[in-house]
């Protein structure tokens, strides 16, 4: 059995044996099947499991920070009377994720306002993005590369390092 499933197996047994059937005791059911897999599991297990955990919480944290700072930012840029936007059409590199993890960042892209993802290569080794936000497109490239790295680091794994690109 995997260790998620065992994890979901020991906060379910503790919301029965509690009777807890709120958020908060599922969550802390969770919280205490993870601590416990973590000292039971052997090293390798537990580390790619630990990782993969802490990495979706810490994309689904700055998801909803870049959530929240986008829908801020486009609201108050339609209140203006002269509108700041630079559209453009921007390539993003994702040869290193699996096909899952390409159709979660795209989707994750296109829930930002301001953004959406327009296509993907046919061997998913890139996404073309439209972005109203393109003034300094590295810029913005860099802020979905970030959110790639994290759906990796979600995923248990490392990101791999990418040599540093050359500017213009």
């Amino acid at each position: 059995m995997s260790p998620l499933a065992q994890n979901l197996v020991l906060a379910l047994a503790w919301v029965f044996l509690t009777g807890d059937f709120s958020l908060l005791g599922v969550l802390f059911g969770a919280l205490l099947g993870f601590v416990s897999l973590s000292f039971g599991q052997r090293a390798p297990v537990r580390t790619r499991y630990a990782r993969a955990v802490l990495g979706s919480l810490r994309l689904l944290g700055i998801f909803l920070w870049e959530l929240v700072l986008s829908n801020v930012q486009l609201a108050r840029d339609v209140l203006r009377l002269k509108l700041p936007f630079h559209p453009q059409l921007l390539r993003l590199d994702v040869g290193d994720l699996g096909r899952t993890q390409v159709v979660l960042l795209a989707n994750l892209i296109s829930l930002t306002p301001g953004t959406i993802t327009v296509d993907a290569e046919s061997d998913g080794s890139a996404l073309l993005v439209h972005t109203l936000y393109a003034a300094d497109p590295p810029a913005v490239q860099a802020r979905m590369r970030r959110l790639a790295d994290l759906i990796l680091s979600a995923s248990g794994e490392r990101p791999r390092r990418r040599p540093a690109e050359d500017g213009p």
